[in-house]
């Protein structure tokens, strides 16, 4: 699984010039957000939304399993906020915007972005995703969900962390439910999504989904300072 937030910081920064900054340092590529592709003029979905992708590299065949699955995790994880914090996020519709990737899983497993390989499948989907769309990282439109279908075992990960969600193939792989059960992968995204909304991780396990306690999913339960931090942080207006 992710090793969870882009914690140890490693947080995707907007800077001023639209260049999406990834990583917790200087990373080796940066992605220059598009401003009139033909994508985004066509797909863009009402502002105020959760934007979830699914990116297929080229190498991949298309599956429904994929975005009906991922569509169920997020649905869950919908439902899930409104259980706890009595409001909750807007999905699309469809949830699960399919992208065709431009490379081969190869090229995202192994094209550099950043100094550990944990985060390269996923910088380079991200990018790929913020020069397609024309999104931004952190984008007040939209929070953002990726999840590609590309890993390098026992090396690729993911994250969540300043309005974005991205994942690799294992998560990819267990919302289609391929992967093991699924209170695992409902658990996960709820905790990834706690970061896009602006939470920290919980130090010790604590009965909270931003702690170990996600892999006890559904028994687990937001505190009430997490409840105040997600209402009260840069996405709580999000929130209906």
């Amino acid at each position: 699984m992710e090793r969870c937030t882009f914690t140890r910081r490693a947080v995707l920064a907007a800077t001023a010039g639209g260049i999406a900054a990834l990583g917790s340092g200087p990373l080796g590529g940066t992605a220059q957000a598009a401003t009139g592709s033909a994508e985004r003029l066509a797909a863009d979905p009402p502002t105020g939304t959760v934007r979830v992708f699914w990116l297929r590299p080229t190498d991949v065949a298309n599956d429904s399993r994929y975005p009906n699955g991922i569509t169920s995790v997020m649905q869950e994880s919908q439902r899930y906020y409104r259980q706890e914090l009595g409001t909750t996020f807007k999905l699309n519709n469809p949830a699960v915007e399919v992208v065709q990737g431009n490379h081969p899983r190869s090229w995202y497993e192994n094209t550099a972005n950043g100094g550990e390989q944990y985060w390269w499948v996923v910088f380079n989907m991200q990018q790929e995703l913020l020069t397609r769309f024309g999104l931004r990282s952190p984008d007040p439109r939209w929070l953002c969900v990726g999840e590609i279908s590309a890993e390098k075992a026992g090396v690729s990960g993911g994250g969540g962390g300043g309005g974005w969600v991205i994942l690799s193939g294992h998560d990819a792989d267990g919302a289609a439910g391929t992967n093991g059960a699924m209170n695992r992968w409902y658990g996960g995204m709820v905790h990834e999504l706690g970061h896009a909304f602006g939470l920290p991780d919980s130090s010790r396990t604590d009965g909270t989904p931003m702690s170990a306690s996600f892999y006890d999913y559904p028994n687990c339960h937001f505190d009430e300072q997490q409840k105040n931090g997600i209402r009260n942080g840069p996405y709580g207006r999000f929130l209906s």
